[in-house]
């Protein structure tokens, strides 16, 4: 495993590469004392093969989680999906002093860093990019957001994930035009 630190004074963070590393997640939030509950983002595509796996490693630390389900796709980076996100994390009983993490691509990234930023009032975001583009680039810099009918991210705010994790094994169910 590789760990690169990205220094931005208080809102510095760390970034762990590597093989296996979902199953460690909670293992490498545990010195980040966040709030016993926490919101999980993903797709139903994700959530079978990887979905339990974190969830599994976030309650092994202690963590009770809520998983809040989005549709693939572009289609979701919208402000629709993030307005209902943020109901949904009232409903599930999230507050103030819960965190959100999100587990896709770039979509979920940035929807659910996009929800942390705002429900709330900002909430800690975790982020657990599975694909290759958001391993290397969205993950990474805090830049959050939604589409509008008029264009792309025309909507965002700029949140630092507390903590990434790049798991290169996810990398081995993506298509190869992914690549």
């Amino acid at each position: 495993m590789d760990t690169i630190r990205v220094n931005l004074s208080n809102r510095s963070y760390d970034i762990h590469v590597g093989a296996g590393l979902l199953q460690q997640l909670g293992d490498f939030i545990r010195p980040l004392k966040l709030s016993r509950h926490l919101g999980l983002v993903t797709h139903p595509e994700l959530a079978t093969p990887y979905g339990s796996v974190v969830a599994d490693s976030l309650r092994r630390a202690g963590h009770e989680v809520s998983f809040l389900m989005v549709p693939a796709g572009e289609e979701s980076k919208s402000m629709e999906q993030a307005g209902r996100l943020c109901r949904e994390l009232v409903g599930a009983r999230l507050d103030r002093g819960s965190a959100l993490c999100g587990l896709g691509g770039g979509v979920i990234g940035d929807l659910a860093g996009f929800v942390a930023a705002i429900a709330f009032r900002g909430i800690p975001f975790l982020n657990v990019p599975t694909t290759l583009l958001a391993q290397v680039d969205s993950s990474v810099g805090g830049k959050t957001g939604v589409n509008l009918p008029e264009g792309k991210n025309l909507v965002g705010a700029f949140h630092q994930p507390r903590l990434v994790v790049a798991d290169v094994l996810t990398l081995r169910t993506l298509p190869e035009r992914e690549f």
